[in-house]
């Protein structure tokens, strides 16, 4: 995904040429690769730039410094918006044959944390791009990680099947959470973060006090893995290995909605929104089954590779969120759901790596239109878009 740099060097006259490549896919037909070559010319207050394709079948327009829109007549797909970072943050603490497993942006900007297989975390100054602290005491692959509401403070679990707690500040550990019985899958912080919560894959989700530094309930859930949680008000949706989606109301302790059966596709991610009742899961196909109300809305699948990652990106002119949706093999896109799903934009960045995770931040200006997404690969690197 380099094309944002040759259009770059065309824009500011860069000795060229200034090429990229562009490829078009639709199954049961044969795919069409074109070279797509970027050109600029002068005009009156700006720098006109045209995106021509050599041998045709392709049409590609720019539109932006960092977005451009391709279309492919002759496998019958209409104009797509393709955007690529405005923000890159390299985890320079993390191998590039590791990737990041884990990441989090702090809810009052500028600070990121991230972590690897090696147990370890790392905060980055997100401004700057500079390496703050270190957070160093997990003694398996780092697999969630979470800023409380402070931004000063990060939960983190991992495959030691240990939660652990942390200054943002110094890299200090108080404390120690410990009862899973198997790899840590995901976190989430209930309010302030007095209390939090942590799913794994022994099937289990726990409500944890942080200040007493102990278990206060253990949900049994399933008699497999446990991949996910998203925690909306005091309903926690729950992402099961086994098939299901659960709805638990942490008022009354209780599951109080079921989605699938115990036998279906493996459900890998979930997102819900507790406002609009909307609850979206992707399963290990590729996947993603949407309920609204309770009722199935839909159902779609962009490709084989399974589902990693998804959450729902709000609009600033309200309505239904966006849905975004990462997969194992890089694909990292946004979903409309008005009226029938349609992918609205395509975030360009991680070739084939797999996103690990997707986190959401509030838009910036009056012209973003959405909030911003962030993800991370196996790359090193955490894009913002």
């Amino acid at each position: 995904p380099d094309w944002p740099i040759d259009v770059a060097n065309a824009r500011n006259a860069v000795d060229g040429p200034h090429e990229f490549w562009a490829s078009a896919y639709r199954p049961g037909h044969d795919s069409v690769h074109r070279t797509v070559r970027a050109s600029a010319r002068a005009a009156a207050d700006a720098q006109l730039v045209s995106l021509d394709v050599d041998g045709g079948g392709l049409h590609a327009e720019y539109v932006g410094a960092r977005q451009l829109r391709l279309a492919c007549a002759a496998l019958d797909i209409p104009p797509a918006l393709f955007s690529a970072p405005r923000q890159t943050v390299a985890c320079t603490h993390i191998a590039r044959g590791s990737g990041v497993r884990a990441f989090d942006v702090s809810p009052l900007g500028g600070l990121l944390v991230a972590g690897g297989d090696d147990g370890a975390l790392d905060v980055y100054d997100t401004e700057a791009g500079t390496h703050r602290v270190q957070l160093a005491g997990h003694l398996g692959d780092v697999t969630c990680c979470r800023f409380f509401p402070s931004g000063q403070v990060v939960l983190s679990g991992a495959s030691d099947m240990r939660v652990k707690i942390w200054s943002a500040a110094d890299g200090s550990n108080p404390v120690t959470l410990v009862g899973h019985t198997a790899a840590v899958t995901d976190l989430a912080i209930i309010d302030v973060g007095k209390t939090v919560l942590s799913a794994a894959k022994d099937g289990s989700v726990r409500l944890w006090s942080c200040g007493a530094a102990e278990c206060l309930r253990t949900y049994e859930l399933s008699q497999m893995p446990v991949n996910a949680i998203c925690l909306a008000t005091s309903t926690l949706a729950v992402a099961c290995e086994d098939g299901r989606v659960l709805l638990l109301d942490l008022d009354s302790h209780q599951v109080s909605a079921e989605f699938g059966s115990i036998g279906d596709l493996p459900v890998r991610a979930v997102a819900y929104d507790a406002q609009t009742a909307l609850l979206v899961a992707g399963r290990a196909d590729g996947s993603v089954c949407v309920w609204l109300d309770g009722d199935q809305k839909t159902e779609f699948r962009r490709g084989q590779a399974p589902v990693s990652a998804v959450q729902l990106v709000s609009r600033q002119t309200g309505g239904t969120p966006l849905i975004c949706v990462g997969t194992e093999d890089g694909q990292l896109y946004l979903v409309s759901l008005d009226p029938d799903p349609e992918v609205s934009e395509d975030l360009v960045a991680f070739d084939v790596d797999p996103i690990c995770q997707i986190r959401v931040t509030p838009a910036v200006g009056q012209g973003a239109g959405r909030q911003q997404v962030w993800a991370a690969g196996q790359d090193s690197r955490v894009c913002r878009f």
